[in-house]
């Protein structure tokens, strides 16, 4: 009888653990499913790479490519960053911004516009999607470039 009850808890709790595994989206499967290829936003403050503009801008990504481009032509690699490879600076930004990121799906990035540059480049972004994919907001990393403290806060729709 004994043995029952462990083997029933036994199976409960492995079943428990499969569920909340299958409910974590991969990074790949985030950009896969969600990510749209435009979306159409604004941002108060441009980045410190002039790529990302301040003022309303499309932006096209080419996941397959890694490519992000703008309204203005021009192109971006980049390439997803897991958490614990990223520098203690980021990690710190994107530590605080938790709880902004809650009930969205979010993987963080970093660019170039060299491709050969990108395992080199200090250059992060959060990439965070809700709505389906709708919505997107780009949140740099880097802090404190500008005199007033600001950094590139894009908030987007899809085309």
């Amino acid at each position: 009888m004994k043995m029952k009850r462990w083997f029933s808890l036994l199976t409960l709790g492995l079943a428990l653990i499969a569920l909340a595994a299958c409910g974590q989206k991969s990074t790949e499967d985030i950009i896969k499913t969600e990510l749209k290829d435009s979306y159409t936003g604004y941002a108060e403050l441009r980045a410190y790479e002039a790529f990302f503009n301040s003022g309303g801008d499309q932006l096209k990504f080419e996941s397959s490519k890694g490519q992000i481009s703008n309204s203005s032509g021009e192109v971006v690699y980049f390439k997803t960053v897991p958490k614990s490879d990223l520098p203690s600076n980021p990690s710190g930004v994107l530590t605080s911004l938790e709880e902004e990121l809650q009930n969205t799906d979010n993987f963080t990035i970093v660019i170039s516009q060299r491709r050969e540059k990108l395992d080199t480049s200090d250059a992060y972004y959060q990439i965070s999607l809700s709505d389906g994919g709708k919505t997107i907001r780009i949140i740099e990393l880097r802090r404190n470039h500008f005199a007033e403290g600001g950094f590139y806060d894009f908030s987007g729709q899809a085309d």
